[in-house]
């Protein structure tokens, strides 16, 4: 059982993401929304404004994937965005991690271990 957190920064990709990951069984995602640090600062902070210059994306906005995976699905997530012409890898278009977990309480959404 691993905590499964991706971020992806091009909203267009959204769907990809998800189509991907019920097809591997993850199917307990939170969806948030989410921005990076330097647009935080560059908007909240009129000191850090200048940090603007240093976003290359198009948007600043994000959207952030948190669930629990039953199993490794990071090769098989690669995979399949690979197979629809997705490249994980490029800049912009986001990143997944997973940290195994010792446990969880609740009700999940897969059959875990």
């Amino acid at each position: 059982m691993n905590l499964l957190i991706a971020v992806v920064e091009d909203e267009e990709h959204l769907e990809d993401f998800l189509s991907a990951l019920v097809e591997l069984d993850v199917t307990g995602l939170q969806v948030l929304n989410s921005a990076s640090v330097v647009e935080v600062l560059a908007r909240e902070a009129p000191i850090f404004a200048g940090l603007r210059q240093l976003i290359t994306r198009p948007t600043a906005e994000s959207k952030t994937l948190v669930g629990i995976a039953p199993r490794d699905v990071l090769p098989d997530l690669s995979r399949l965005l690979k197979k629809i012409g997705l490249e994980i890898d490029q800049p912009g278009t986001g990143y997944a991690v997973q940290v195994p977990l010792g446990g969880a309480i609740g009700h999940l959404d897969f059959d875990g271990e």
